[in-house]
Parts: C-alpha cells; sequence; structure tokens
C-alpha cells in the first residue's frame, strides 16, 4: 500500500507543482516552549487568496503551541475588532484565557485598543522582530500548508 501511495503522488502534477522542498535552517532555531495546553498561542494573517463566498480573501490563523491545535477564519477585511473578536471566539470561549499570544507585527495586532483589550483579560502579548517571519515560526508553517491546500483545491 505505502508503495502505491508513493507511485500515485510522484505521478500527480498537483502534487508536485505544490510541494514544498525541505530547508534547512541558516542557524539553530530557539524553541518556543509552552508547558501546557492553550497557554501560549500564535496568531497571523494569511492571505490574500482569491475572493471566496461573502468576499472573503485573508484567513486569521491561530495555533497552541502545546497541542499544535490550529483555528482558522476566512475574514473580508482583517481589523483589531475582526482579531478580538477571533480571539474571543476561537480562543478564549473556546479553551479559556491564555497566557500569551505570539504575533507580528501588523497594525492589526497592536495599538491601545487590543492592548486594553488583553490587559483587561491579563493576557501577555508578545512580538516578532520585524521583518523576521520565522520567530513565530509554527504559524508561518501552519499558512504555509493551508496556501498550499488551497491551491490544490483552485486547480
Amino acid at each position: 500500500m505505502k508503495q502505491d501511495a508513493i507511485r500515485l503522488v510522484s505521478k500527480c502534477e498537483i502534487c508536485k507543482k505544490h510541494s514544498s522542498l525541505i530547508h534547512q535552517p541558516a542557524e539553530p532555531l530557539t524553541t518556543m516552549l509552552s508547558t501546557c495546553p492553550f497557554m501560549q498561542w500564535g496568531i497571523n494573517i494569511a492571505g490574500p487568496f482569491p475572493l471566496a463566498e461573502g468576499q472573503r480573501k485573508f484567513q486569521l490563523v491561530a495555533i497552541d503551541y502545546f497541542t499544535k491545535l490550529v483555528e482558522a477564519e476566512p475574514l473580508a477585511r482583517i481589523t483589531k475588532g475582526e482579531v478580538m473578536k477571533f480571539m474571543w471566539k476561537n480562543i478564549v470561549c473556546r479553551f479559556g484565557i491564555p497566557w500569551e499570544i505570539i504575533a507580528d507585527n501588523d497594525r492589526q495586532f497592536q495599538g491601545q485598543r487590543i492592548q486594553e483589550w488583553c490587559r483587561g483579560l491579563h493576557i501577555r502579548q508578545r512580538f516578532t522582530t520585524v521583518a523576521h517571519p520565522q520567530a513565530n515560526g509554527q504559524v508561518e508553517v501552519t499558512n504555509r500548508i493551508l496556501a498550499q491546500g488551497i491551491k490544490k483545491r483552485l486547480e
């Protein structure tokens, strides 16, 4: 059965076109340690993608660093309000208040409104280094996997 699967995948043109190459890190990676489930989440924006129903072209993606559970939601536009609504509905209400949220430096994750919201819930915000998306690598890898899946289904 394994040989059949290998043969099938090796003949699939779409699989070949969208497969990712194995990349070795240029330097040792630092580990993001999470000691228990649902306490440390990475969050990021994927897209724009081709327009979907409801003019949705972006995807807000969050991943728990301990369990690797992914929460994703397609959105037409990404605003601070949409980010807070996503975090409330998909993280806080389902898994409890996290200890820490790690995000890149997009303006949707910053600002007084979202800082006060996080402070009110006692959520620590951490931001990755500017122009260094690898710092939130788990979410970046998840975004790449989701994008590959979307591309395969659109062809």
